[in-house]
């Protein structure tokens, strides 16, 4: 199981953002803390779209409406392990 913490901020928050609960808020303070750890550098594209409890694809989607660069890596450690084998067996012939 994930751990979570509790960040407490204004419930004003709920209306100035057009959220219709609590839970809207959540899933966007996720979002944006997700977006910039990715644009920061400290999180990978996948790690990000996990903490921020979106696919790959839709955080990758996200990112794109908004005209943020996206720094493209394998999406698992098995996709970078095919990409490094056939990197390395094109340099062997």
């Amino acid at each position: 199981m994930t751990k979570v913490v509790e960040v407490k901020v204004p419930r004003g928050f709920i209306e100035v953002l057009g959220f219709k609960d609590v839970e809207g808020l959540e899933r966007h303070s996720r979002l944006v803390l997700a977006v910039e750890s990715y644009m920061e550098g400290r999180a990978s594209l996948g790690k990000a779209a996990e903490l921020a409890g979106v696919s790959y694809d839709d955080f990758w989607d996200f990112l794109k409406d908004r005209g943020l660069k996206i720094r493209a890596g394998p999406r698992s450690i098995e996709e970078a392990e095919r990409d490094y084998k056939a990197a390395k067996g094109h340099l062997e012939k």
